[in-house]
């Protein structure tokens, strides 16, 4: 009853935003006030439809006054070209994330959450927050043993706004979907999935911290990068406790060279790490903006922000591997076999087309020199080749695609003739390499014959199931036939051939059984009506030998 409450008064603030920014008609045309019952009577009323205001902008100050999860979904889209006009990407692009902040007894809420006495764990926390974000609240403070650490703090009453939104933001959904086939197109009930997904993953900090680790544990013994850690002890659900990074923006070109750090070597190894991240551990930091990127002064690097991160499983994994290795190789035909077991739906109509667009994207590349070849238009290309194709792939590649295209932006600013097709092809050798060899063969081996025995047991069962079917009249085949009227065509002129040749073929016998039994009348000693069958068959025959040589 009180989700549904907050519902209710979200969805009128809604309708009163979109009526203000100009978006009347929207609410009309897609019954958006249906959502509300009859529980509110809202006059909708066009009150800002500026001419010298783009409707891009209308859009970005809508999700602005909706508040955070609004901006966050903005933000999700701000790099999907492939989905959305290059204007509104700019302007989504604008959305930030920041709020002002709330008063806050930083003290006291420690003391609630986990039960402690602050003094006896920090000897300073600065009560003046350091960032103010949609979500949470970041503090600068110091341990008792002087090391300095950074404290996240949840909003109150962040997650039960957020969860209403997200109500409504379905309904939305449903609606728009049901009224647009472009919206249909773009797969957005699905996108808005995954970033409900995403929210709540950065709602949870326990989830967080298990990130951090887990990301740690990935790179034990790696000497470039820094793994930041996590005050378990000092964190919950609601606040994190973790260490302090004082290292350069990795964008800072010039402080890294005040620091006596190549520019080019930082760019290099910060690829080599969320290449690692993506094809080695299929664990994989989501948001590697330059603000998420830090060197310290040892030339190592720290990613922090472990709220959202992409994750795939062996199988999931192991089709991104043959992915790049045929993209690489520039195997179209292989590429879309690749995409369709990637694919969560596909509804490809013409499979030759696909692969010639693919060719295009291959043109592309095979037209620049590397050091030239722009990542991002490349990325876009093929998601729009997806998109046209109506192939909706899984969340994790939509993440992928937007982390490489953060890291190679990046890696671009540090070192212009930097490249990330030439950066990939050792990653391809080492995965080739490995399947090669006699682990992954034998490996890959007894998972067939374990698949093997397992169908082998299951199918006694499954033969049971489809004659209990069969004898309770449940089974039903539905088959279709493409071509099928071509198909009846073939059929009927076949049969009707058969019956012309046995008719020809009747004939034939009857005049020969009459020229053997010589009876009147004749004509030139020859019995009449045998002569009449043998040219008349004759006649036929020869038609129906032209018939079937014109007919092929």
């Amino acid at each position: 009853m009180q989700k549904q409450k907050k519902k209710i008064k979200r969805t009128i603030a809604l309708i009163r935003i979109l009526s203000k920014y100009g978006f009347g008609e929207l609410i009309i045309r897609s019954n958006l006030k249906n959502i509300l019952g009859t529980e509110a009577e809202l006059e909708i009323e066009d009150t800002l439809n500026s001419p010298g205001t783009t409707v891009y902008e209308r859009i970005r100050m809508v999700l602005e006054e909706l508040g955070p999860t609004y901006v966050k979904f903005g933000q999700a889209f701000s790099n999907r070209e492939d989905l959305l006009p290059g204007e509104l990407i700019l302007e989504l692009q604008k959305l930030q994330d920041r709020v002002e902040p709330a008063d806050l007894d930083v003290k006291q809420l420690m003391a609630d959450e986990l039960g402690i006495d602050p003094d006896e764990y920090f000897s300073f926390i600065n009560p003046i927050p350091l960032a103010s974000a949609s979500i949470s609240q970041v503090y600068q403070a110091t341990l008792s043993d002087g090391k300095p650490v950074i404290l996240k703090i949840k909003r109150a009453g962040i997650r039960e706004v957020i969860e209403a939104d997200l109500l409504i933001m379905k309904d939305v959904a449903r609606l728009l979907v049901a009224y647009s086939d472009s919206l249909r197109r773009i797969n957005l009930v699905q996108v808005l999935e995954a970033f409900e997904k995403s929210i709540h993953d950065e709602l949870s900090f326990l989830r967080e911290i298990a990130n951090m680790e887990q990301f740690a544990r990935n790179f034990e013994g790696n000497k470039d990068l820094y793994a930041v850690k996590s005050y378990r002890e000092l964190s919950n659900d609601n606040v994190l406790c973790m260490e302090f990074i004082a290292g350069i923006k990795v964008t800072d070109r010039e402080a890294l060279l005040e620091h006596g750090l190549d520019p080019g070597s930082i760019a290099r190894k910060g690829l080599d790490l969320y290449l690692t991240q993506i094809l080695e551990h299929g664990f994989f930091h989501a948001d590697p903006h330059p603000g998420n990127l830090f060197v310290l002064p040892s030339g190592q690097i720290a990613f922090i922000d472990f709220g959202s991160m992409g994750s795939m499983m062996p199988a999931e994994k192991e089709l991104l591997e043959n992915f790049i290795m045929h993209f690489i190789a520039q195997d179209a035909g292989r590429l879309v076999a690749t995409i369709r077991k990637m694919a969560i739906r596909a509804d490809i109509r013409d499979e030759k087309k696909l692969e010639r667009e693919i060719h295009g994207v291959f043109d592309l590349l095979n037209g620049s020199a590397l050091q030239h070849i722009d990542v991002k238009v490349v990325l876009t290309r093929f998601s729009n080749i997806l998109n046209d194709n109506e192939i909706l792939m899984p969340d994790h590649l939509y993440l992928l695609i937007r982390g490489i295209v953060l890291i190679e932006g990046i890696g671009r600013k540090l070192d212009p003739e930097m490249n990330i097709v030439a950066n990939i092809k050792p990653y391809v050798a080492k995965i080739i390499q490995q399947r090669l060899s006699p682990d992954y063969l034998l490996d890959k081996g007894l998972k067939t014959l374990r698949n093997l025995s397992e169908g082998m047991v299951d199918l006694p069962d499954n033969v049971k199931q489809i004659i209990d079917k069969l004898n309770h009249g449940e089974l039903k085949v539905i088959q279709e036939v493409n071509g099928l009227n071509e198909l009846k065509s073939s059929f009927d002129n076949g049969f009707n051939r058969l019956g012309y040749a046995i008719v020809i073929a009747g004939l034939s016998i009857a005049a020969a059984l009459l020229m053997v039994a010589d009876k009147p009348p004749k004509i030139f000693n020859i019995p009449a009506f045998g002569l009449f069958g043998i040219i008349i068959s004759g006649v036929l025959g020869l038609a129906f030998i032209f018939s079937v040589l014109r007919k092929k």
